[in-house]
């Protein structure tokens, strides 16, 4: 008798506590609760000409962050006077002065500006 009650109890008694992501598994009678901290990468912003990139749409000098996998980041480009911005070269590749990437891994990335 005691053994079942235990066993209802377990069934209808659920500990949850979220440290970064958690996955729970559960069978008849057991919950399991494993706790997955996220990858944390960083992404490395740098220049070649004269021009600006920067994390968006915090801007400034920041040339380095750090985000969890899978977060969504805005880079852009911005040139200075009598330069063109040709694109980003290194762990993305594009034409696009302002763009969305999303981080599965360390990135280095650089803004390349030539004269007009």
């Amino acid at each position: 008798m005691i053994r079942d009650r235990s066993v209802n109890i377990l069934n209808k008694l659920m500990l949850i506590v979220l440290i970064g992501a958690a996955i729970i598994v559960g069978g008849i009678g057991v919950t399991y609760v494993v706790f997955v901290q996220p990858k944390v990468y960083t992404v490395t912003l740098s220049k070649f000409g004269y021009g600006e990139v920067s994390f968006y749409p915090e801007g400034g000098y920041l040339m380095a962050k750090q985000v969890n996998s899978g977060t969504k980041i805005t880079i852009k480009a911005i040139p200075d006077p009598g330069f063109k911005f040709i694109g980003w070269t290194g762990d993305y590749t594009g034409t696009q002065d302002q763009v969305d990437i999303t981080v599965d891994k360390n990135m280095r990335i650089t803004g390349v500006f030539v004269p007009e």
